[in-house]
């Protein structure tokens, strides 16, 4: 059996192409120009730097030509542009193909050319943590112009509004230093009680960033210092950062707030000192990377938790029917480690809860879990707070409440408590899993925080992540509840370790399959999405087949809900761990981020196949052998018949002569003829030479490999004359062929029908032609003494323009 996989390809300018085998891959032997060997390293985390990032804009099937491609983007992003506005995708293509004479244009390619590469490409290893900052770049126009930046990509006007009605005509924009003469970013240090919410109903995100403040290690990365609302360096322009489906993005924005007309009062979000307007601008940079400040009506805290942390979330419901049984304990265990919390209470009437202060459809921050001695009785008591600011609880242990008086001092003073009206309050624990619905936890891991930094020397998790991509008919295959589809769906592969302070040898995992952000970008619902977890052997190294899958029951399956992320999780023994994650739904498309937090080390990847050719099946092959020894003679005579009486070769117009004699059609349902495009793709396949003719050994192994094609069609045929989608992965096995999941993507999107999902007999055919081709060049090429396959261009050009 011949793998592919074994053979890495170099192009090297000097008129050769060579095809390096990964055990001798020892970059001295070979030297290498243009595109690095390993350039699709750049889809991997990237842990080289301060914190993980995933390159998740990277498309999972880049390519040589993609990679330059993606490195001429980074090229143009650091040109400045001295008009001070960027050009045009038209204007970029139109200079390069007719004044640039650029390598890639239409008139670049010189094949004879013997000089090197000149552009230098980076390695893929270090691309990911290459970030051109559009702060510093404003800050060079702006001091060419000598005026304050202003944001056309979220103008100072209604667009930027969104869809508030109530707020739509009434307001004007203001610089800080227009609203308070004395206007800072920050007066003292940051504080939840900076944190006012104002006429917009993003509770949620007010309640998430009053609880951040308390950890400076956090603020830092949301807030980079050195910002300021005046003096000499003083640009009209704010950054901020924030998480981002694997990565920490840059969002710049200028300093301009809405304010009533006519007025200097602020209409969303505010601090309490009116000199102070970090809240206010960073509520205005998370607004326009959602689209609006109308978008931040109705949202959740996991969403802004991990937005401005990079961590994962859990929503734990509270109500006695769902509630953990040792959501007490769970929420010591919290306290101890890296993580956030917040509350929400549902929206459903009830009289007593508004009785005693707390509001319905509402967001609060979590901001502390503690106990103390009443009665002789250990009480555990939360605090949270209100991020208007005013209506706090008003029952047992709220500010003013006689359970206090006998609380001891030191006890109060362990909990920081104080009487004043500032929408912070503590209530029981009993009470607040009764008045409240969820509780909503952010565990941190790598993207979060430095390597060195912690919160409080609090312990934070290990975390590795997978970006893909759902396509139709590719691997889209639904939920478990599909079974024909579900294997079409990505599949990968963790090992989680001993966790060194666990009592019973388990481990926590925390499993989130996220998608990407639809209800922002394209107006439109989340898709239902979920994963199934399977437990596997340490050996498992392939992907699991539909058979395989059929006699396994999941360790783990999540509920399929239609938001941005849905988590799980789970304590498990140390071993090894297969993940799908799937739509409900087969043939829904969206990008997706798959992250595993752990107590325990890991290690992970994708679960793949390795590109080789294994030939017929058994039975395959003795139905071919029963029945070709008699063909071969009928076989032999015809072929006399059409060919060149000279040379003794067929070309395609004979070939397809002979094949579309009713013997050998099939009879497939839908399937004509051999025509002589087709017949012209089978002969290239064939012939050792490339002479567009085969003679007659050539054509009876021709004549075998369709006869074993059929054989394999027919077994997965739909009785319409098509294979589904689903079942093509089985019907290149049988074919004799196993591919990996990039080269089978290429096969699909290539050959099968993308609306029916379905691939028929004549494209499978032109399917199989050219796989043969391009197995046969790869395998039966010449090698040098250290397994290097070696190309003339002339001959690698001949070789791709003949499929």
């Amino acid at each position: 059996m011949d793998m592919i996989n074994d053979y890495l390809l170099d192009f090297d300018f000097d008129n050769k192409v060579h095809l390096r085998h990964k055990k001798h891959n020892n970059e001295n032997e070979t030297e290498c120009h243009g595109i690095p060997q390993n350039y699709k390293d750049i889809l991997q985390p990237n842990v080289c730097g301060k914190r993980l990032q995933l390159n998740s804009k990277i498309p999972w099937s880049i390519t040589p030509k993609g990679y330059a491609k993606l490195h001429e983007k980074l090229t143009l992003i650091c040109i400045p542009q001295s008009s001070g506005k960027d050009s045009s995708i038209v204007d970029r293509v139109y200079k390069k193909i007719f004044f640039e004479n650029s390598s890639s244009g239409i008139n670049g390619y010189t094949s004879s050319s013997s000089s090197k590469s000149e552009t230098a490409y980076p390695d893929p290893t270090t691309v990911g943590l290459m970030k051109i900052s559009e702060y510093e770049t404003i800050g060079t126009k702006i001091t060419e112009v000598r005026e304050l930046y202003e944001d056309s990509s979220f103008p100072a006007n209604d667009t930027s509004i969104g869809n508030l009605p109530e707020v739509l005509g009434k307001v004007e924009w203001k610089r800080p230093k227009d609203i308070n003469s004395c206007a800072v970013f920050c007066a003292r240090s940051f504080s939840r009680f900076d944190v006012d919410q104002g006429a917009l109903g993003d509770c949620w995100f007010n309640a998430v960033l009053a609880t951040i403040t308390k950890y400076p290690s956090l603020m830092r990365n949301i807030i980079p210092s050195n910002q300021n609302l005046s003096g000499a360096n003083y640009l009209g322009a704010v950054k901020f950062n924030f998480w981002r489906f694997g990565q920490w993005v840059e969002v710049v924005i200028d300093d301009r707030l809405p304010v009533l007309k006519g007025t200097n009062k602020l209409v969303f979000m505010h601090s309490t000192d009116g000199t102070e307007f970090w809240s206010s601008l960073l509520e205005k940079a998370y607004a326009k990377l959602c689209g609006s400040y109308g978008h931040l009506t109705g949202g959740f805290q996991s969403e802004a938790m991990e937005d401005f942390t990079g961590g994962i979330c859990q929503t734990i419901m509270l109500n006695s029917k769902y509630r953990p049984p040792n959501l007490l304990h769970m929420m010591k265990i919290y306290t101890k480690t890296c993580c956030i919390l917040g509350a929400d209470i549902g929206g459903e009437k009830n009289k007593k809860r508004e009785e005693l202060g707390l509001v319905g459809s509402h967001a609060y921050s979590l901001t502390g879990f503690g106990k103390v001695k009443y009665k002789g009785n250990e009480m555990h008591l939360v605090r949270l707070r209100n991020p208007w600011g005013q209506h706090e609880w008003k029952g047992a242990w709220s500010d003013n409440s006689p359970e206090w008086k006998d609380v001891r001092s030191s006890d109060k003073k362990e909990l920081n408590y104080k009487q004043r009206e500032d929408g912070e309050f503590w209530m029981s624990y009993e009470d607040f899993v009764k008045y409240f619905s969820l509780l909503e936890v952010c565990h941190l891991g790598l993207a979060s925080l430095d390597y060195k930094d912690d919160i409080d020397k609090k312990r934070r998790f290990e975390e590795i992540g997978f970006v893909g991509k759902w396509v139709a008919n590719v691997n889209a295959g639904g939920s478990i509840n599909y079974y024909e589809s579900f294997c079409m769906n990505p599949q990968y592969v963790f090992t989680v370790g001993t966790d060194p302070i666990s009592k019973d040898n388990k481990t926590t995992i925390i499993v989130g399959i996220m998608q990407e952000h639809r209800r922002f970008l394209y107006g439109g619902d989340y898709l239902p999405i979920g994963f199934e977890l399977f437990e596997v052997s340490n050996s498992q190294k392939s992907r699991l087949t539909s058979a395989d899958l059929s006699c396994r029951k999941p360790l783990l399956s999540t509920d399929y809900i239609p938001r941005r992320e849905v988590t799980l999780e789970a304590r498990v023994f140390p071993g090894t761990f297969i993940i799908v994650p799937t739509t409900y739904n087969p043939n829904e498309e969206a990008e997706f981020l798959l992250r595993v937090f752990s107590s325990a080390k890991m290690t992970q990847s994708e679960l793949d196949e390795e590109n080789a050719y294994q030939g017929f099946p058994r039975e395959t092959m003795e139905s071919l052998q029963h029945t070709m020894l008699k063909e071969f003679t009928k076989l032999e005579s015809k072929f006399m018949k059409f060919c060149n009486p000279i040379t003794e070769t067929i070309s395609s117009i004979e070939l397809s002569s002979i094949l579309n004699h009713n013997d050998h059609k099939d009879n497939i349902y839908g399937f004509l003829e051999f025509n002589n495009s087709l017949c012209s793709c089978l002969i290239a396949s064939a012939s050792t030479n490339l002479t567009g003719q085969i003679d007659l050994e050539e054509f009876l192994n021709l004549f075998v490999s369709i006869k074993g094609w059929s054989l394999a069609f027919k077994k997965y045929d739909d009785r319409r004359g098509c294979v589904k989608s689903a079942k093509l992965r089985d019907l290149l096995r049988n074919a004799g062929y196993t591919v990996s999941n990039r080269v089978y993507s290429a096969l699909a999107h290539r050959y099968v029908d993308l609306k029916s999902g379905r691939i028929n007999y004549e494209n499978f055919l032109y399917c199989m032609a050219n796989v043969k081709q391009a197995f046969e060049v790869v395998v039966y090429h010449p090698k040098s003494e250290k397994d290097i396959l070696m190309f003339s261009i002339e001959d690698y050009l001949r070789l791709s323009l003949s499929t």
